[in-house]
């Protein structure tokens, strides 16, 4: 069981595409909605404000709102709920009505001198001394019904398999909006990095300008050598080099991010910071082992194949029932005249009822083969299952360690960052007072922006690796997407042999 310590987006409604009013006996729209994890579902999908700093509730609703991949996942699943209810039907009679009307005129020899015309009950005869026209009007109608009594179970197989693949569907689904969290997730993070990037950039700038102002003034009052300024300059024009990379690198990012949330990759947006101290809290706390059994029970796309697996050994069972029996009723009426009036009481009248028996006796061994072959793909399937719960396990196992070491790496390069700061300082400062050379100042503006970047990349790294492990795990929702929230995980703390 999954809960959280700390609150996150509120969720209840549906989202846009989920809202429909169409006939539907068999309730399918609402199947359909209910297969969607509530946990998933944002409280609406209006558009932020993009001219604030967005937030990450921000940018993953409006990438779950405006994401063509969850809308055409949901319209699969619609259509596997509208199977699934289709089944039904064969519970129910079938009925049909048939009708015709028809006119017939027979013509005698041409040229007639003398006519005479009778009519009775919508039927014209006209004499002439050449012959007799006739015209006549029949019509015929119909309705006939029927209704399967009983074919061994075909019926209910088919009801639990199409069942079943609309679960697979509802989970399939669901592994997609999670999917299209993490994506928005990764975007959030990369231009936040981007934009941190860029404020680094331009720190390493500010100190290769003081460093090489420095070495124009010591070189102008004749107390270091011309190269000093030369080696200066040319390491600020490398910082400055830096700076533009990182602005375009910046511009990229924010069109990626606007494009994943739906809009014109000219939208200049901005995301919130991380509070470093939420970085610090691990989502699980608890021992790889124990994680990877809980997600061989809630990762929603090993769930879709355990459930595509036993709606194939249904449908093996309804294919196993299909070369017995069905018994079926019927009924039938009808009337037959031959005037215009459909009530007309000289009409002929039909009724019949009866029981059809259908019994296949040689099939020319299509059964026989496709049992075989329903039979090896279920095998197949079996297999197949087993490399998806060890690809799961290896997936919980590589992101548990990917995290624990991003954790150490980001504490690694706090310390890092803290001597570089103090390094560049003295070596500046001493090298203002004369007592170093402009060596020491380029290697200590060398090693801050390496230990900055570092700080960076393994922000960037705990960040994405936390996501990776929670959606490995299989509980990456709208709360637990939150650097600072906390997952109870039980199952992380059994202790295994």
């Amino acid at each position: 069981m999954v809960c959280l310590f700390t609150a996150g987006t509120a969720h209840a409604e549906i989202l846009p595409w989920l809202e429909h009013a169409v006939d539907d006996p068999f309730s399918m729209q609402k199947k359909a909605a209910n297969q969607v994890a509530p946990s998933l579902k944002p409280d609406s999908c209006s558009v932020p404000d993009l001219k604030r700093t967005l937030t990450l509730d921000d940018v993953v609703i409006s990438a779950l709102c405006n994401n063509p991949d969850t809308r055409a996942a949901y319209m699969s699943l619609v259509a596997q709920a509208a199977t699934y209810v289709s089944n039904y039907s064969e519970y129910l009679p079938n009925a049909s009505v048939t009708g015709s009307r028809t006119r017939t005129t027979t013509f005698p020899p041409a040229n007639p001198v003398s006519v005479t015309t009778t009519t009775v009950n919508g039927n014209t005869t006209t004499t002439t001394n050449t012959g007799t026209i006739t015209t006549a009007v029949s019509g015929s109608y119909g309705l006939s019904l029927g209704m399967t009594l009983y074919d061994f179970g075909q019926r209910e197989f088919k009801i639990e398999t199409a069942e079943l693949a609309f679960l697979a569907a509802g989970h399939t689904y669901n592994s997609t909006l999670q999917g299209a969290i993490s994506s928005a997730l990764q975007g959030y993070y990369s231009l936040l990095n981007a934009q941190n990037a860029l404020i680094v950039a331009r720190e390493s700038e500010q100190f290769a300008k003081e460093s090489y102002d420095a070495a124009v003034l010591r070189h102008k009052i004749g107390q270091v050598a011309l190269v000093d300024e030369l080696q200066a300059k040319n390491n600020y024009s490398q910082a400055q080099l830096g700076t533009e990379s990182a602005e375009n690198a910046l511009v990229l990012q924010q069109a990626a991010l606007a494009q994943l949330m739906g809009f014109s990759p000219d939208m200049p947006v901005q995301v919130a910071d991380i509070d470093d101290k939420t970085l610090a809290k691990d989502p699980f706390g608890g021992r790889v082992q124990g994680l990877m059994e809980e997600a061989k029970e809630k990762r929603h796309d090993l769930l879709a194949s355990r459930d595509s697996l036993k709606s194939s050994e249904a449908s093996y069972e309804a294919l196993k029932r299909s070369d017995l029996a069905t018994i079926t009723a019927t009924t039938n009426m009808g009337v037959t005249n031959d005037s215009a009036h459909i009530f007309n009481p000289s009409g002929t009248r039909t009724q019949g009822i009866g029981v059809n028996v259908s019994i296949p006796i040689f099939t020319g061994f299509s059964q026989t083969y496709n049992e075989h072959a329903a039979e090896k793909s279920l095998e197949a399937q079996r297999e197949s299952l087993i490399t998806t719960e060890r690809n799961v396990e290896a997936s919980v196992w590589n992101s548990w360690h990917n995290y624990e070491t991003a954790k150490i790496s980001w504490k690694t390069s706090q310390d890092q960052i803290a001597s570089a700061i103090q390094l560049k300082d003295v070596a500046l400062g001493q090298y203002k007072e004369g007592l170093n050379s402009i060596l020491d100042v380029l290697n200590a503006q060398l090693q801050y922006s390496t230990a900055l970047q570092s700080q960076l990349q393994t922000r960037y790294n705990l960040l994405t690796t936390r996501v990776s492990l929670v959606q490995s795990v299989g509980v990456l929702d709208l709360e637990s997407m939150n650097p600072e929230a906390v997952l109870d995980n039980a199952a992380a703390n059994i202790p295994t042999n």
